[in-house]
């Protein structure tokens, strides 16, 4: 599974994942989903708002340019916390 991202702290990770309203599990040190489907409208109009934090629109580029370069139908990723 690929680690598209860390951020400082779980709260930030979490609030991350949740604006741009993806699934994901809490796993050890991560929370893990897998992107299909409308997944990738999510991940546009959080790159779109303009009210979306900074992180949360380089979470989104991170993740539609790692699933594009994959050129697969959908992607399991990793978005960490912590050092």
């Amino acid at each position: 599974m690929t680690r598209i991202a860390t951020f400082p702290t779980l709260d930030d990770a979490e609030s991350a994942l949740d604006w741009i309203g993806v699934d994901f599990g809490e796993g050890d040190g991560a929370f893990a989903g897998e992107l299909g489907g409308d997944d990738r409208e999510l991940l546009e109009a959080a790159i779109e708002d303009e009210e979306s934090p900074a992180p949360v629109r380089d979470l989104a580029r991170a993740l539609l340019a790692r699933w594009d370069a994959d050129g697969t139908e959908t992607l399991a990723f990793e978005v960490g916390w912590g050092g």
